[in-house]
């Protein structure tokens, strides 16, 4: 049809490059411009969504909108002269590794068909070419503005395997002199060894030293940071990464981090090296990385060997991996697999859509949970691809990429394309949850709740055996590793997918002997007793007040060897049926048990309107201090970093080493003076959240004053409304305002239902998978792995690979205790 009053009238203008243009796939399902439908981009924001029935999300934005105009995008594979009846041509066979960018020759596979349409005349399509008004060439603009835009998700994929590199003052400030008997012949040899790989030589002097072992697989033995040690040269570069462009691996030990060196022909020259003429050998450090998560993902095998049955359908589902992404998609694949997440987020999800009120979904939080929920359960991107030999392949999944841009907005760490850790990530996605459900009916429909418990703390003076009892809020418990090592004739080596192929030095260890462990008894030596009124010992443990419905469970699994993050490579064993956790209830303060006295500072923290102080994450402190670190360096670098676990505190303890003060004991006086004055903007940020005024101004006092450690103390403290609710906790009451509390003081029966595992040697490389169970029961269930977009069945689960447990409370009647 003719133009329509409503693309007459229309004020368009097309996008700026830092417009958000989504044109691959819907904001609120995963139905993507591949599709026979396309997707419709609304011509005024951008936004991007489908138009087929019974979603049509595309006429659902404009009639919320008032955005009627949209370009229609379908992507189409084009024929190529060697396809055979019109299947594709077999792939060439593999010999190298390459990193291509794919966009590049996007124009020779596909074909792009577009028009538009008005969804003011129920989705009509309208000629913009026999307009001769205007009308239509500025809407063509604009479309055609559009297809050369960037996809907004596309942006982080470009990134996926880069790494965010600058330059620094060292390589500015260099002085060069070659070292007596250097030659270009010395290049090819490390000069302490025989090594011929991972070598780096010294920007100053010429040295070359073979790398760390810690990096890349290369089994350096560390005399390039020997050197450094030795002569404080400070910067490096690695031979056989130099290009002809003037590129090259370069390290500074002095920043102790990968660096750019943008004068590199420069000082090159020093040492008679022409970067025109220099071919690159070696594979670079971010090569490296590539190659080593390539192994752990093409791996779908058995110990045995056995190939592994691809499976799809609702509920198994695969999330594509988008670049050093696996760590959020095991994660999600287990919490979605819980019956409170699926109930919140799948049946609800069109409603949801109809009735958000914001007007980006890309950017809604829970649009985006609804979305997930929708494509993991729904089934409709659940499909099986079939190989060149007519058998059953593995699914291609869905991009979790607008999920991930959503919940990792602005953070440090997770809004990068770098490995992460899983943990920190559970934490970090139920906080964001947390804050997004407050906006709906002060979150009470929240999900995270299932994973709520208390933890109950019992000071024992070991002089006047006088008891103090403390109940903290938690949301997950750290398990420590036993290592028991094996003798030389009991190694084993490991099973055929792990990449690393390394020994075992270690004895399995089972779960129990693992919770035996954390819960046991331990003695803290110059304790000040009020009743003692001195510095005494006192024994300390650990207890469950409450029991969750889900319990999430994080196996310490890394250790720092040289300040650098080591994987203990232990088998866990972990049974498949019931695990009672009765051994571990509390059961607050007994029968011939004394309280120790409140001291003064305790009865002024009782005072509601005093700020509380920050509480500490003690299997963080406790990690830290395995280390070497001194408990009071550790306690500043958890409270200083908002207890966001121990790679960002271990960072923190890097980054203020040379700090005079860092051994002082923190100061009451001074930590009243950071509270004293409160910002009244942050103040109203949080509140903005839901949270009451008194309880953010007790936060941000307790944070001095920083808006981000103040919210982690809020979600941190959430259910646990006073202090002074210690007794009642212990004994199993929630509280007010805690009705929605999941927690059980009785149930203590679970069963295993997922699990994430890490395959890999050091958090610098490796690869994250998970392995979930569907069945309400064990001897009804089954098991399945979850390889990013791959998903295979299971005979059992791989237990002695994990790192994160979810066991599910059965609240079985034989779980009641009256005691």
């Amino acid at each position: 049809m003719a133009l329509c009053n409503h693309a007459q009238n229309a004020r368009l203008a097309p996008p700026s490059s830092s417009t958000a243009v989504y044109k691959e796939e819907c904001t609120q399902c995963f139905d993507n411009y591949d599709m026979a439908a396309g997707i419709d981009v609304c011509l005024t924001c951008f936004n991007g969504a489908c138009p087929r029935t019974p979603t049509n999300h595309a006429h659902q934005h404009a009639m919320k909108s008032g955005h009627q105009l949209a370009l229609n995008i379908r992507r189409v594979a084009k024929r190529t002269d060697d396809s055979n009846d019109g299947e594709s041509p077999r792939p060439a066979k593999l010999t190298k590794l390459e990193i291509k960018e794919e966009v590049d020759n996007d124009s020779s596979k596909y074909e792009y068909q577009t028009f538009v349409r008005c969804w003011g005349c129920s989705g009509a399509v309208i000629d913009v070419d026999g307009d001769g008004n205007g009308n239509g060439e500025r809407i063509r603009a604009v479309a055609s503005a559009i297809m050369r835009a960037v996809e907004a998700t596309k942006r982080s994929e470009i990134k996926a395997w880069t790494e965010e590199v600058t330059p620094c003052e060292h390589f500015e400030s260099l002085t060069q002199t070659p070292g007596d008997g250097f030659t270009l012949d010395g290049l090819h040899t490390c000069s302490a060894c025989e090594k011929h790989e991972n070598l780096w030589m010294c920007l100053s002097c010429g040295h070359v030293g073979c790398g760390r072992r810690q990096y890349g697989g290369s089994g350096g033995n560390n005399h390039a940071i020997s050197h450094y040690d030795q002569t404080g040269h400070k910067v490096s570069i690695k031979l056989g990464t130099i290009t002809p462009e003037g590129s090259a691996d370069a390290y500074c030990y002095a920043c102790n981090d990968n660096k750019v060196d943008p004068r590199l022909a420069e000082h090159l020259k020093p040492f008679g090296i022409n970067v025109l003429a220099q071919q690159k050998t070696e594979k670079s450090m971010a090569e490296l990385q590539l190659e080593q998560n390539l192994k752990f993902d093409f791996s779908m095998t058995t110990a045995d060997g056995e190939q592994l049955e691809p499976v799809a359908g609702p509920g198994l589902t695969g999330l594509r991996n988008l670049g050093n992404s696996c760590y959020m998609s095991s994660i999600l694949q287990c919490i979605f697999n819980i019956d409170r997440f699926r109930d919140r987020y799948f049946p609800t999800a069109e409603d949801h859509f109809a009735t958000c009120p914001k007007q980006n979904p890309a950017d809604c939080v829970l649009c985006q949970l609804h979305k997930m929920a929708s494509g993991l359960w729904s089934g409709r991107y659940a499909e099986l691809q079939t190989d060149y030999d007519g058998k059953p392949a593995h699914q291609l999944g869905i991009p979790p990429a607008q999920f991930k841009d959503a919940i990792a907005q602005d953070h440090y760490e997770f809004s990068t394309m770098r490995q992460q850790d899983a943990s920190e990530f559970f934490e970090h996605l139920n906080n964001q949850i947390g804050i997004a459900e407050r906006a709906v009916a002060g979150g009470s429909m929240a999900p995270t709740t299932v994973f709520d418990f208390k933890t109950e703390e019992r000071l024992q003076c070991l002089e006047c055996k006088k008891v103090c009892y403390k109940t903290q809020q938690e949301r997950s418990i750290s398990l420590p590793m036993l290592k028991r090592r094996l003798n030389e004739s009991d190694s084993q080596q490991t099973s055929s997918d792990d990449a690393s192929a390394q020994k075992q030095e270690y004895a399995p260890v089972s779960i129990a002997e693992c919770l035996d462990s954390m819960f046991g008894e331990e003695l803290i030596s110059d304790c000040p007793c009020p009743s003692c009124n001195k510095l005494v010992t006192m024994a300390k443990s650990t207890r469950f007040a409450t029991f969750p419905k889900v319990l999430a469970v994080q196996v310490l699994r890394f250790e720092m060897v040289n300040f650098v993050p080591v994987k203990l490579n232990i088998p866990v064993r972990v049974p498949l049926g019931r695990i009672d956790f009765s051994a571990y209830r509390g059961y607050g303060i007994q029968p011939g048990e004394e309280p120790l006295p409140e001291s003064d500072d305790g009865a002024k923290s009782d005072d509601a309107s005093a700020p509380q102080e920050q509480p500490v994450d003690e299997a963080v402190v406790a990690q830290l201090e395995s280390m070497g670190f001194p408990r009071v360096r550790c306690v500043k670098a958890v409270k200083a970093t908002g207890n966001s676990g121990a790679e960002a505190a271990m960072g923190w303890v890097f980054e203020h080493m040379d700090d005079p003060t860092i051994d002082d004991p923190e100061e009451p006086q001074q930590q009243q003076q950071q509270q004293s004055a409160l910002d009244p903007g942050a103040v109203e940020q949080l509140m903005a959240m839901g949270f009451e005024k008194a309880s953010v101004e007790k936060a941000l006092g307790a944070t001095a004053g920083d808006a981000n450690r103040a919210l982690d103390f809020l979600l941190n403290m959430a259910g646990d409304e006073s202090a002074g609710n210690d007794a009642s906790a212990a004994t199993g009451s929630v509280g007010p305002g805690s009705s929605q509390a999941d927690d059980s003081p009785k149930h203590s029966g679970y069963e295993l239902t997922g699990l994430v595992l890490h395959k890999g040697t050091s958090t610098h490389c490796g690869h994250y998978i998970a392995n979930v169970r569907h069945g309400l029961t064990a001897d009804e269930s089954r098991w399945f792995m979850f390889n990013d977009a791959r998903v295979a069945a299971l005979k059992e689960p791989q237990t002695e690979q994990a790192y994160m447990c979810f066991f599910t409370r059965t609240d079985d009647d034989d779980d009641d205790d009256d005691r």
